[in-house]
């Protein structure tokens, strides 16, 4: 076409043509792209609901809110689960060596047996018998000897939460040291090793100065002294148990003698006169019988004193 010239129908509708094709062109081109990136889409969704739905996990507690037994043990630590208690022997079958007939008398397992049920009288009897008949061996005496300070050890936890009520009885706990002191004081006791006899007497000891004790806080001052004196007569004593024994003695006795100054004179005054005698001789007595045991006269200095200050108030009282 020359210069000047308009553009035919024929031009136009070519120019048209060719933008239609250039547009189809790249319309077609980005639906094929696009269409790739949807199909590839569509073919994972595809895929995944195929798979079977993962079970969900449930959530782990927290550290604080963990169970102990669901806690993980320690490296080198067994669980608890794996060492059953059924595993341990009975109690009532031996950890040591089978006792035979000759270990084990009948007379010894019955003594055992009454001291465990707290029937200690019949349990002296028993114990008594077989000293006599010398049927008891060292072995039979040392067993005994533990059943003993395994008793006098539950009575004095007895008597100290009947204290807390204001109750309590002392009868088994005085016959299991009974008992004690008849098997330590045995010629079979003889056999026994020296540990084993200084572990009786120690027991022995504790046992009755407890008692002692007790007695003192109660006011009874007369079974006070007794138990003490029981302390200081127990063999192979070492000097600070003794010397612990013979400080409570001498103030059981101040307060002994304090206490019968003011019970004597109510004697007195009610007119018995025996009474009030029989009172202060036996605080005499103890003052005397503790200057035996090796308590030094100044430690007795006030309890002497007045023991003869009230024998002399007596002595001076007019008999009515």
């Amino acid at each position: 076409m020359l210069p000047g010239q308009g553009v035919t129908v024929e031009e136009a509708l070519l120019a048209l043509l060719a933008g239609v094709a250039v547009v189809l062109l790249f319309l077609g081109l980005a639906d094929a792209l696009e269409g790739d990136a949807r199909a590839r889409l569509r073919a994972r969704r595809r895929e995944l609901a195929r798979r079977p739905p993962a079970p969900r996990a449930a959530p782990e507690p927290s550290r604080a809110e963990r169970p102990a037994l669901a806690r993980r043990p320690a490296a080198g630590r067994p669980r608890a689960v794996e060492a059953p208690r059924i595993a341990a022997p009975p109690a009532t079958e031996p950890t040591s060596e089978p006792a035979t007939e000759e270990d084990a008398p009948e007379w010894r397992d019955r003594a055992a047996a009454l001291m465990r049920g707290r029937e200690w009288a019949e349990a002296r009897r028993v114990v008594e018998s077989a000293l006599a008949a010398r049927d008891a061996r060292p072995e039979s005496v040392g067993f005994l000897l533990e059943v003993c300070s395994t008793a006098t050890a539950r009575e004095l936890w007895r008597l100290r939460r009947a204290l807390r009520r204001g109750v309590g009885d002392e009868t088994p706990l005085g016959g299991a040291l009974e008992t004690t002191g008849l098997l330590l004081d045995s010629e079979s006791a003889a056999g026994l090793s020296p540990a084993a006899r200084g572990r009786a007497g120690r027991r022995l000891w504790r046992g009755q100065t407890r008692l002692g004790l007790r007695r003192w806080r109660a006011g009874e001052f007369d079974a006070a002294v007794e138990a003490l004196f029981q302390a200081l007569a127990v063999p192979g004593l070492d000097d600070r148990r003794r010397a612990l024994a013979r400080d409570l003695l001498a103030r059981t006795l101040e307060d002994m003698a304090g206490q019968r100054l003011e019970l004597i004179p109510q004697l007195l005054g009610d007119g018995d006169r025996p009474a009030a005698l029989e009172q202060a001789q036996r605080l005499a007595a103890h003052v005397g019988r503790a200057r035996e045991e090796g308590i030094a006269a100044e430690d007795l200095a006030v309890a002497a004193a007045r023991a003869r200050q009230l024998l002399e108030h007596i002595e001076h009282t007019p008999v009515r």
